[in-house]
């Protein structure tokens, strides 16, 4: 068997862009070939990553779900690297592959039914897009095997209800160093767009007089500037992006970390980065999020858009022990249950049964 990791298609592997969805398919080709199953990450060109094998691919990038409208027809570019990797695959695959798609798109999706090897996909973003929506529903139906999902919020907006398979991410805890001593105040993480809700960061810091930097790939710099001239006297500053193991130092230092999405974050893994260092997450009771952030043990949840409800959090903060933080994260979000579950999830897309359906 040899697995191919289809990557994102918005973004080449480290540039950030990708948001949590490059982590995940890096780290499973790691876990994957550990485990001792060849494996390829096929990505758009212009990618890095420290993987076993890489297949960069030309072709037009995909735009994101996050920005299109629900009801837009899927983008069908005949030069797209979706298509270019899947006509890659149909030529090159063999039928005791398997591919895992990573790539929230309605194109692998429907091309589970005609490549040569089975396709799964683990879904990495909410109910965005009808035509994607439709297909997960009907995939669910007919070939549950063939999906994964990261959290039960983001099963919901789907409105799956029967039995689903959830792969959260995993983390590398020997990167994150616990700190039970944070010597800064709060920080914010993500790319810097308008779905992450940064504005509501330099709202609470105008609000609280609590410093905030923010960190993550300057996706759109005039939406940074408008914050800026919109509040001038809010204590925010801009740390940069700064990879691993430079991000979990950063991480280490502060009181908590503000999650603030105006989407349904189906996961949020920046969330498990900061609690591995022991930094507890004030967010938004808002997708998966909620699936790692307990209140009064882990962090606070707050009602939606509420600014205020973040400033009496932050209030409350000191209250959380952050060896929970930790112990949270060393229990449920390892690199070996990551590995585990992918494993186990091969075997179901090669079952026999699975074949013949």
């Amino acid at each position: 068997m040899r697995v191919h990791l289809l990557s994102t298609a918005v973004a080449p592997l480290g540039s950030g862009l990708g948001g949590g969805v490059e982590h995940m398919v890096v780290v499973a080709a790691r876990q994957l070939h550990a485990l001792g199953y060849p494996t390829q990450v096929i990505a758009p060109a212009g990618s890095v990553a420290d993987v076993p094998e890489l297949l960069a691919l030309p072709g037009r990038l995909a735009p994101t779900a996050v920005t299109t409208d629900h009801t837009a027809p899927p983008p069908l570019e005949a030069d797209a690297f979706l298509v270019t990797a899947l006509r890659w695959l149909a030529h090159q695959g063999q039928p005791d592959d398997v591919v895992l798609n990573f790539s929230y798109d309605w194109l692998p999706l429907c091309a589970s039914d005609l490549l040569p090897c089975p396709l799964g996909s683990l879904i990495s973003m909410g109910a965005l897009n009808r035509s994607l929506t439709w297909e997960i529903r009907r995939i669910a139906v007919h070939h549950p095997r063939r999906l994964a999902f990261l959290s039960t919020a983001q099963v919901a907006s789907f409105g799956l209800t029967g039995p689903v398979r959830l792969i959260p991410p995993g983390l590398d805890l020997e990167r994150y160093r616990y700190n039970v001593h944070p010597r800064r105040s709060f920080c914010w993480l993500g790319r810097i767009a308008p779905e992450k809700g940064l504005e509501d960061a330099f709202a609470f810091a105008a609000r609280t007089g609590l410093a905030v930097t923010a960190f993550g790939a300057m996706q759109d710099p005039a939406y940074w500037s408008e914050l800026a001239q919109r509040y001038p006297a809010a204590p925010v500053r801009y740390g940069g992006f700064p990879r691993m193991p430079a991000l979990a130092e950063a991480l280490r230092e502060f009181r908590a970390l503000l999650m603030t999405p105006k989407w349904l974050e189906a996961f949020g893994i920046v969330g498990i980065e900061a609690l591995a260092c022991g930094t507890p997450v004030i967010a938004y009771r808002r997708g998966g999020i909620g699936d790692y952030t307990r209140d009064g043990e882990t962090g606070w949840l707050v009602k939606p858009d509420d600014v205020d409800g973040l400033g009496a959090a932050a209030e409350r903060i000191d209250r959380i022990d952050r060896a929970n933080c930790r112990a949270l994260v060393e229990q449920r979000y390892t690199l070996a249950r990551y590995g585990a579950a992918l494993a186990d999830w091969l075997r179901a897309l090669t079952d026999s049964t699975e074949a013949r359906t």
